[in-house]
């Protein structure tokens, strides 16, 4: 009988000492969530903290140092490796000549009007068609299909049919700089509308949001940085795109890249190309400037300075 209450009593104890761990376990995890909420609370805080002129800095040296890295390389490049390769300086050089001569000037002339024009057009059908099927299940089960056809198709493949439809004319190249942005535009938000949190939608709804109101005051605001990061890439492809139409016509900035690769002038025609490297750079760097502007609640400050 002694030996029973002895191995009761012990029983009891590690019953006591399961149940106390299991509330300090308990506690310890709530401790440890009521950490990760002060983290966050911390971090959130810290992200909403306007730049600091170190931060404006950073900004503006860190792109300049990457593109002076690329630049020393290019011309080590040239000059020590590969003899074909024209150096940056004469690349350079051959640019001015370019702009003094005024063929960079008519060519900028002729292909500016055609790129704003196609790309206006991209954006008018893809944003409104890429919030509508990341809004609707039933618009992205009609349109679905269609546009992911166009998206893997090549239109550098469409192109003898395009010109056989529209002619080699200002037509040809607007919806050839029209189907290479166009698709991205309509995917890329299409797929940030999708991303946009639930609860924000489930808190529009819990303070009494209607259907419009849900997506007026909740999904359309918080969808605006993804509309902006639409529109620069539709922006490249749109560069992109005006560049090979008019390298199958021979027109504008095609016209001087084949007539300088005929006379093996290498240096002008990678001046023409550095100058549409800046033009698309130029656009995207616009459309972010624009993002960070209306929508500065998305800039995200992470990584190790």
């Amino acid at each position: 009988m002694r030996h029973a209450r002895e191995l009761a009593a012990l029983a009891a104890a590690e019953s006591t000492l399961s149940a106390a761990g299991s509330t300090l376990a308990a506690a310890g995890s709530t401790l440890a969530a009521a950490g990760s909420t002060l983290a966050a609370a911390g971090s959130t805080a810290a992200s909403a903290e306007p730049m600091t002129a170190m931060d404006v800095r950073a900004r503006v040296r860190d792109p300049l140092f990457g593109v002076a890295s690329l630049a020393f390389a290019w011309e080590l490049l040239a000059r020590l490796v590969v003899d074909r390769l024209p150096p940056l300086s004469g690349v350079l050089v051959a640019g001015v000549d370019l702009v003094a001569s005024g063929e960079l000037v008519g060519a900028l002339a002729a292909s500016l009007p055609t790129l704003a024009l196609g790309y206006a057009l991209a954006v008018a059908v893809g944003v409104p068609l890429g919030l509508l099927m990341g809004f609707s299940q039933r618009a992205d089960a009609l349109a679905d299909t269609p546009v992911t056809t166009l998206f893997v198709t090549s239109v550098a493949s469409l192109l003898p049919l395009l010109i056989a439809v529209f002619g080699a004319g200002l037509g040809f190249y607007v919806v050839v700089v029209f189907l290479f942005a166009v698709f991205h535009v309509t995917l890329t938000l299409r797929a940030g509308v999708r991303d946009v949190d639930d609860a924000l939608v489930e808190t529009g709804r819990v303070f009494g949001a209607s259907r419009f109101g849900v997506y007026r005051h909740v999904l359309l605001p918080a969808s605006l940085p993804h509309v902006a990061a639409a529109l620069r890439l539709g922006a490249v492809r749109a560069v992109k795109g005006m560049v090979v139409g008019e390298l199958w016509v021979y027109a504008g900035f095609g016209s001087l890249l084949h007539g300088y690769q005929r006379y093996s002038q290498t240096d002008s025609a990678l001046a023409v190309v550095l100058v549409l490297m800046v033009l698309a750079a130029g656009l995207s760097g616009g459309l972010g400037a624009l993002e960070r502007r209306y929508a500065p609640w998305q800039r995200v400050e992470g990584g190790v300075r």
